[in-house]
């Protein structure tokens, strides 16, 4: 039997521990002192502070969850051909209290970490750049709506952008972030690759138009008398295909 070491027991507990809270930290994001959100709010704001451990709280990040993939439940049953009038009147009030939500944790996160001036604020993450654009496109789909005389046709490419929002998880997931981060990384090589395989197209390309250039027809005409080209065109009504 070999005898257990208590002490190295509590160092990989300890270190277990750390790197719990470690990963914890990585979490969140710390405010600069010398911060002012939008002008007004100074790091150590009691409104501020409270908004900040609200919006990273995982339960809340957990509900933005559900709130995303209801979104994209609602978004796969709001079909065109949509008769039933209740059911469409539903579909859209759900999606305005799920759109009124993203844009309450849009304008949270903003007040927290300030909008676009420092090195830690909203704007300054790509994935919120892509959160922004999606609320964005929201309110002025609302805007343009409600102008009745206004025509706006136009009004449904907007509404097919509404099919972005489920990229929000993308946002929301740090597993999901690597991949997508890893196949962005990826693409520089992926381009050779292409361009190799393209090659290589247009080697068997040019080989099959020399190749079998004019060799590969057929006549419409049914009969076996036809053996030229000739004879399939000299009948009435028939072409020959190549």
């Amino acid at each position: 039997m070999v005898p257990i070491n208590h002490v190295h027991l509590k160092t990989y507990a300890a270190r277990s521990n750390n790197m719990g809270k470690s990963k914890k930290k990585a979490l969140q994001t710390e405010i600069d002192k010398d911060s002012y959100s939008l002008f007004i709010l100074a790091h150590d704001n009691c409104f501020r502070v409270t908004l900040k451990h609200f919006v990273e709280n995982p339960y809340f990040e957990g509900f933005i969850y559900h709130m995303i993939a209801l979104n994209s439940l609602l978004l796969m049953l709001d079909e065109p051909i949509l008769s039933d009038l209740y059911q469409k009147n539903t579909i859209d009030i759900m999606l305005l209290i799920i759109s009124i939500i993203f844009i309450l944790e849009c304008v949270s996160k903003i007040i927290v970490y300030g909008f676009c001036i420092g090195p830690k604020t909203y704007l300054k993450d790509n994935w919120n750049n892509l959160d922004f654009v999606i609320v964005m496109f929201s309110v002025l789909t609302w805007i343009l709506e409600s102008f009745d005389s206004l025509d706006i046709s136009f009004m449904r490419g907007f509404r097919a952008l509404r099919a972005l929002r489920p990229l929000r998880v993308v946002s929301k997931s740090e597993g999901i972030k690597t991949v997508v981060n890893s196949l962005l990384e990826a693409i520089p090589a992926l381009i050779n690759v292409i361009l190799i395989i393209f090659l290589f197209l247009l080697v068997f390309g040019i080989l099959g138009v020399q190749l079998f250039s004019g060799a590969i027809a057929f006549c419409n005409d049914p009969s076996e008398s036809i053996k030229t080209k000739e004879d399939c065109l000299g009948g009435s009504g028939w072409f020959w295909v190549e």
